[in-house]
This record gives C-alpha cells, structure tokens and sequence, in this order.
C-alpha cells in the first residue's frame, strides 16, 4: 500500500505543478491550430489538415469543448495525457529501482524545467513522450510475463503515441528490444513482437483511409521532417547542438547533470546490471534514430524522449543509493537529491506563474515563444483590449497577420469582437470592409513580410493609428502589434 500511496503523492505534486498559471503564457501558434483542429471536429472533420504528423491529438482537446475556455482546454488535454505516462514511468522505477529510484524517477520528472515548460502546452509532443514512456512500461510487463495481451496493450499504447505524433514511432524500437530480451521461449517473444506491431500499426488505417477518400497530400509534412543524403552529417550536429541547449539553457543544470549521472549508473549498478544496460539501449537507439534521420529537430521534438530518459535516470540513481548498507543513509541520499531538485527547479516555477515572460530559456525558444510572430505576445493584449476600444463604432476589424496566427488571435476574443482571417497582407478584405461600412479596424502584426504597415493602409483612406501592443523587448513605437483605423477620406 505505501508504495502505491508515494506514486499517488508524486502525481499529485505533478499535477499541482503543471495546473497552477496554467494560462499565463500565450498561445503559442501551434497551439492555436491544435485548437483550430479540435473545434473542426464537431464541424465533422475529424482528421482536418493532419499532414504534420499530429492525427489525434486535437480528439482530447475537442472533448473539453475548447469553444469555450480554449487556452485551459487545450493545455488541460495535455495534463491528462502527461499523468498517464508519468504513472507508468513511476511503476517502471519502483520495479526497476525500488523505492529510491521510484521517488526520485518522479523528482526528476517534476523538476526538469524543460518538462515543466512544454508540458504546460496544447503541444503532442508532450503527449507522445507520456504514451512513448506508457508504451515501454507495457513492453517491460510483457516481457516478464510473457503474455501476449500485455504486447497489445504494448501495441496500443505505443499506436497512440504515433497517432499523437510521428516522431513516436522510433520507439517501436525500444518496445521491441525489451521484448526480445524478455524471458519467454523465442516463438513467444516473436509472437508478442508481431502482435504489438501489428496492433500499432492498424491504428493508422483509419486516417490513411479518410486520407485516401479525400485527397490531400498524405503525410508530405511529418516525412518531410526525415533528412539524409549529403546533409545528414550537418543534420546530426545541428541536432545534439540544440539537444544541448536544451539540456543547459534553462537556468539550471541541476536536472541535466543528475540525468547524466543516473543514466551512467543503470548500466554498472550491481543490482540488475542487464536490465540497465537493455534499458538503456532500448532508450538509445530511438534517440539515436531521431538524431540521425531528423532533418531538423526543434527543440521540443526531444521531450518525446526525454521522459523514459529521466525515469531511467532516477532508476540509475536508485540502485545508486541502494549501495548504502543503512537505511537511513539511503533516505538522505535520497532526500539530498530531491532537495536539489527542488531548490534548482523551484524559481523556474514561480516566474512561469507569474512572468513566464523572464523565464530562462534558450535562444530558440525563447523566440518562438516570448518575441517573434508564432508567440502569442502582442496578440492576445490586443484581442483583450478591442471590445472597449470599438465599443464606440462597431466595425470590422480585419487581421492582417497569416491565418494561422489570426485563428489563434480569435481565440482571445472577447464577446462578438473577433477578427476576419485572411492570408496576409489581408488588402483586399480591409479594402471590401472599407467599401461595405465606409470604416474598418486593422489589426496587424506586421513583422517581417507578415501584416500590412500604416503607410500602406495611408493609400486607402484617412488612417488612425489607435493602439500598440508591444511583445517583450519592443517599445511601444516600434510594437510589432498595431490597430489601425482607415476610412475613406
């Protein structure tokens, strides 16, 4: 009972985490179309623009009813999704590891900040990571006990993942080598191995099917994601550059250097050290395939592996502790690694809370989600803002920014006052909106070869500059977000 009532504990605090603030970051553009995707599901478009790689993702989403309450919906999907792996990851290190391991498995994975940050999001990637981490746990029971409906609960587990994301699917490889090193006779470990591809596999033939009655471009986007050839070797460099960043450019390397130094004990602890070492080669050869094929990796494409990574880290720390002849020399090592944790993750915490603007992160993402187009900076200040600033005249209001970015800006909108969505520019939808009313509202992002300037609004009509919404770093003068008035002269 009190190993099930410390898993309950490490969820809870999990849980607690991930739900506070859970709306103080804006919308991030994939977010916003993860979003899109869930509402053209009660539209009847269940697989609507899935050529990415991300098939069902936005069914979670849908379930929350995300026209109401868009950005808790979209990020709660997540959670739910994010518990289920993280439970089976702590059962996987109790059994591996004991309870030092299962305690500090937990730690590692509530305090990594690269975790806490993009499992805050309506992102798959996340998701597929938690289901990657469920999909092991199911192959390591199957493996034990050599049945062959733990491999299709194996199969299904792992099948989510994909449909969440295609970059799941390398994991195949790491459920297969637990199976093939299971126990059972080799007919049985191959029947389990069919069978667990077998059931991964039929969950793609419903999208191929609708796919292949609608037309479309299959999945041009998510293979287009596979590099090779002559780039390749810059591929690979490129790729454990950014993995690197992502492991130290956070604010802390607390998480990252207890993450290398448990996956340096599971191979050599003396308490299983077979079972750490197929682990640990179950985990690798996944990342390695991602390293070498992933034309261009961004940077949360690795939480799809970074969760087994730390739940195998904590088990390696765990047998690691267990090398302490007294128990209470085990509680403290134990303790002095989660008091590290905690004093290095905490601050990363309070400012996502409370300014996720000032997080630590690295360039990269610090750029697509705090300064540049795809954050939702700027944006959702000015979807705030419009109804008292166009209570006085109810006219259009135009989004001269890309559609994706336009959707999402609606999701902020407030009562009847929400944008029309155009391909930027957007001239000839402010120029029928000034035709039809004499006036219209221009919302528009104007970064770099995105939304329309005011000059070129001056050869429409009398243009009125209204108000500026400055993402971080900018100033108001030169705010990237600006609503404009035009009408006719």
């Amino acid at each position: 009972m009190a190993r099930h009532l410390w898993i309950i504990v490490g969820l809870l605090v999990w849980w607690l985490t991930r739900l506070a603030a859970l709306e103080a970051l804006p919308l991030h553009n994939d977010e916003g179309l993860h979003l899109t995707r869930a509402v053209e599901v009660w539209n009847g478009h269940p697989f609507w623009a899935i050529s990415d790689g991300k098939i069902i993702n936005h069914w979670l989403i849908a379930a929350f009813y995300p026209q109401h309450a868009p950005v808790f919906a979209g990020r709660i999907a997540t959670l739910l999704v994010g518990i289920v792996g993280l439970a089976a990851a702590a059962s996987l290190a109790r059994r591996w590891g004991g309870a030092p391991a299962l305690a500090l498995a937990c730690g590692l994975w509530i305090a990594a900040p690269y975790l806490f940050f993009f499992e805050r999001l309506a992102f798959s990637d996340a998701q597929a990571g938690a289901l990657a981490a469920a999909a092991v746990w199911a192959a390591d029971r199957a493996a034990r006990r050599g049945r062959l409906s733990d491999a299709a609960w194996t199969g299904l587990f792992l099948g989510l993942a994909i449909l969440f994301k295609f970059t799941a699917a390398p994991f195949a490889l790491a459920a297969g080598v637990l199976l093939l090193a299971g126990r059972a006779p080799w007919g049985r470990r191959l029947a389990q191995l069919i069978l667990m591809l077998g059931v991964a596999a039929a969950g793609l033939a419903l999208p191929l099917t609708y796919l292949a009655l609608h037309g479309g471009d299959g999945f041009a986007v998510a293979l287009g994601w596979i590099g090779g050839g002559a780039g390749r070797r810059m591929s690979v460099g490129a790729n454990l550059e950014r993995l690197w960043a992502q492991l130290t450019g956070f604010g802390t390397v607390t998480w990252a250097v207890l993450l290398a130094a448990g996956l340096a004990l599971l191979p050599v602890a003396r308490r299983g050290r077979r079972s750490g070492g197929i682990a640990l080669l179950a985990w690798g050869l996944p990342v390695l395939l991602i390293l070498v094929l992933g034309r261009e990796v961004q940077s949360r494409h690795f939480i799809v592996a970074l969760p087994l990574a730390l739940t195998l880290a904590g088990v390696g720390l765990g047998r690691g502790v267990q090398r302490f002849k007294r128990t209470p020399a085990r509680r403290l090592a134990a303790a002095a690694g989660l008091g590290a944790l905690l004093v290095s993750g905490l601050p990363f915490a309070i400012l996502a809370y409370t300014q996720p603007a000032l997080l630590p992160l690295p360039g990269d993402v610090r750029y697509e989600h705090i300064t540049s187009h795809s954050a939702g900076y700027g944006l959702r200040e000015a979807m705030q803002a419009l109804p008292a600033l166009t209570a006085s005249r109810p006219i259009s209001v135009v989004g001269s920014m890309f559609p994706d970015g336009c959707r999402r800006a609606n999701f902020y909108a407030e009562g009847n006052v929400r944008l029309i969505c155009t391909d930027a520019p957007g001239m000839p939808a402010i120029q029928a909106a000034l035709a039809e009313a004499g006036g219209v509202y221009v919302l528009s992002d104007h970064a770099p070869l995105i939304g329309v300037e005011g000059r070129a609004l001056d050869a429409l009509g009398r243009t009125t500059w209204i108000a500026s919404y400055p993402r971080p770093g900018e100033t108001a003068e030169a705010a990237s977000v600006v609503l404009w008035s035009v009408e006719h002269r």
